[in-house]
């Protein structure tokens, strides 16, 4: 069986790629439930639910805003593709939170197959069938795919129109043609629309072909990056704003302004992040191949641009360059191992490559096997689940006086928006708005406790202002958030006591 496997491989290599790289993001879609971070569920999701049930979590629209209203910088087109989706799941009946995500990650996770098909044909032109198959396994298998494939990144669902338009410019062993310069044109913009950010990847193409004085291809390659950009995100604007462009003009400002209002990292923190995500000593080996070999320039220089602007920017977040992870890794890959197998040196130390790669694969695997059954943040998702009753909330109290930061409840798996949310996070301070003679309608019906220190006192000082409390259950951080807090204890780690107000 194992060398029929092995016969098929040979034989459909594309095919069974596409099928090893399925089954960790099917699991991954199953189990790894949750969310990565702030932006992929609350700019996406809970955005694009709410509008389904008639509210604007974000007051993004302006006919919710009060005052003048004014873009916030959002594009519009990935949330609405999920407000499409949530609408007719709604028209089905389909109602539960956790259901409805499991659908979205299964989505995502088809939709993240792109990646590695893509990879691996470009890999072919680059290289020969050998190293194109270890790469298209790298982009199957690398431990961060799966679970960063099922979430909604705008980051990462961008990354399959980028490489759907990369492997467009270097199809043909001639250079492209005017057609192929225009659909790659096609799939880069319609990554732009996705993620503002990969605009510096798209001029790259049109420098190379200048640079080479391709100068009808240039032009070509112009009109079809800017023609999805003008039709989804113009029009989308136009609609919504009255004016085309209101959101990408006004995410342009924000961030001019706002350099270093979140982050301010050297100019070399990416460079480090490239060198320890595809884990050493295989991450070495790649940038060494990429900045060793300028080819294909249509390639290279992209992803030389889009590296070096968010180096130069001083607001530097680590997702920020996973638009470029997966053609940085294909690109650097196959030149370093088109070099090694020249390399005398290398040849005569082949154990020490073999040696090291045994050591990647273990680390991966291991590491792969962890995070397709990741639930992130998962106390957080699991407190607004187990308070989903069919008798609403009409106010939730987030007591946090051990750190003084609670995160925001995602409202999406309470099913509600509706909801008054108050923090208390001072212990010095009254409760806000609390009055225990208060009528059972007015009174807080769920109380959050974040984090297990002082618990008695804490509840005692609410009980004294709420009345009495049940306790529901106490939601736990699943395994990857403690570690991930262990280690940088700036990620939160927090167990949350989910508590009910008693009628009196």
């Amino acid at each position: 069986m194992l060398r029929s496997f092995h016969a098929w491989c040979a034989l459909q290599p594309l095919a069974a790629l596409t099928v090893i790289a399925l089954v960790p993001r099917l699991i991954a879609a199953f189990f790894s439930e949750g969310y990565f971070a702030h932006d992929d569920h609350f700019l996406v999701i809970e955005a694009a639910a709410s509008w389904v049930d008639g509210f604007d979590y974000n007051n993004w629209l302006p006919w919710n805003q009060t005052g003048t209203p004014h873009p916030s910088g959002h594009s519009f087109v990935y949330v609405g593709l999920h407000y499409v989706l949530f609408s007719g799941l709604k028209l089905i009946g389909l109602g539960s939170p956790k259901a409805i995500m499991l659908i979205v990650r299964s989505i995502h996770a088809i939709w993240s197959l792109v990646v590695v098909r893509a990879g691996y044909r470009i890999a072919l032109r680059l290289a020969s069938p050998e190293i194109a198959w270890r790469a298209g396994l790298f982009l199957a298998l690398f431990y961060f795919m799966p679970f960063l494939a099922v979430r909604n990144l705008v980051e990462v669902a961008c990354i399959p129109f980028l490489m759907l338009g990369a492997y467009r410019l270097v199809r043909s062993p001639e250079g492209p043609s005017l057609k192929d310069a225009f659909v790659a044109g096609l799939w880069i913009g319609l990554a732009v629309n996705i993620r503002f950010q990969t605009l510096f990847f798209a001029v790259g193409p049109g420098l190379a072909f200048l640079l080479q004085k391709r100068w009808k291809e240039a032009v070509v390659y112009g009109l079809g990056a800017t023609l999805p950009i003008v039709l989804l995100q113009g029009s989308i604007d136009l609609f919504i704003w009255s004016a085309p462009f209101a959101e990408l003009t006004e995410y342009v400002g924000y961030n001019l302004v706002n350099t270093t209002t979140y982050f301010d990292q050297p100019w070399y923190n990416y460079l480090l992040l490239l060198a320890g995500i595809y884990i050493p000593f295989l991450s070495v080996a790649v940038l060494f191949g990429i900045f060793r070999k300028t080819s294909p320039l249509l390639l290279w220089i992209p992803l030389m641009l889009f590296l070096a602007v968010h180096s130069y920017f001083p607001n530097k977040q680590e997702r920020f360059l996973l638009p470029i992870v997966p053609l940085f890794f294909v690109v650097g890959y196959a030149a370093w191992e088109q070099w090694r197998s020249r390399s005398s040196w290398w040849q005569q130390h082949i154990g020490l490559w073999k040696g090291q790669m045994v050591f990647v694969v273990a680390l991966n695997t291991i590491l792969l096997v962890v995070l397709c059954g990741a639930f992130s943040k998962r106390s957080r998702v699991e407190a607004m689940d187990l308070l989903r009753t069919e008798t609403p909330l009409r106010r939730l109290i987030m007591e946090d006086t051990v750190e003084g930061e609670p995160p925001l409840p995602p409202l999406f798996y309470l099913g509600q928006w509706n909801v008054s949310v108050l923090f208390v996070l001072d212990p010095k301070e009254p409760i806000p708005s609390v009055d225990p003679t208060q009528k059972r309608m007015d009174r807080p019906d769920g109380i959050l406790f974040f984090g297990m220190e002082d618990l008695p006192q804490r509840m005692a000082r609410v009980i004294a202002a709420t009345g009495p409390l049940e306790v529901v259950a106490v939601a736990r951080p699943g395994l990857v958030d403690r570690v991930v807090h262990w280690l940088n204890p700036v990620n939160r780690n927090e167990a949350i006591l989910v508590t009910r107000t008693v009628a009196n």
